[in-house]
């Protein structure tokens, strides 16, 4: 903003509120509004209230449309409460004892599983 536009603008604003054109706020008045000019278009618009708004409405729609397609999703008949246990009934596999044991190795100790 040009400095003629910037006094006119900042003279139009004190006369609006009745106030008077000290020195030591017109330079105040400068220095933020030159700051806020050398802030990129991301920031500035980030700090209004405006963005606020859009944020909350984006969390909202992302979070509907999420609750949507989870609730959309089929549900398995079998309610396991592991992933092993699901991967057993997938196998048609009742019950983790029936497997056979692991074969070991030439010369390799089988693992007892005690040591955890």
């Amino acid at each position: 903003m040009k400095g003629e536009d910037l006094d006119r603008k900042l003279s139009r604003m004190l006369a609006a509120v009745g106030a008077e054109a000290e020195p030591a706020l017109m330079t105040r008045a400068r220095a933020r509004i030159e700051a806020r000019a050398g802030q990129p278009l991301l920031v500035r618009w980030a700090m209004r209230p405006v963005a606020l708004g859009a944020s909350m409405a984006l969390f909202v729609a992302s979070a509907g449309l999420s609750f949507a397609l989870i609730s959309g999703a089929p549900r398995s008949s079998n309610e396991s409460a592991t992933l092993i246990e699901s991967l057993l009934a997938e196998q048609g596999i009742e019950d983790a004892s029936a497997l056979p044991a692991p074969a070991s190795a030439d010369g390799a100790a089988a693992d007892s599983g005690s040591a955890r």
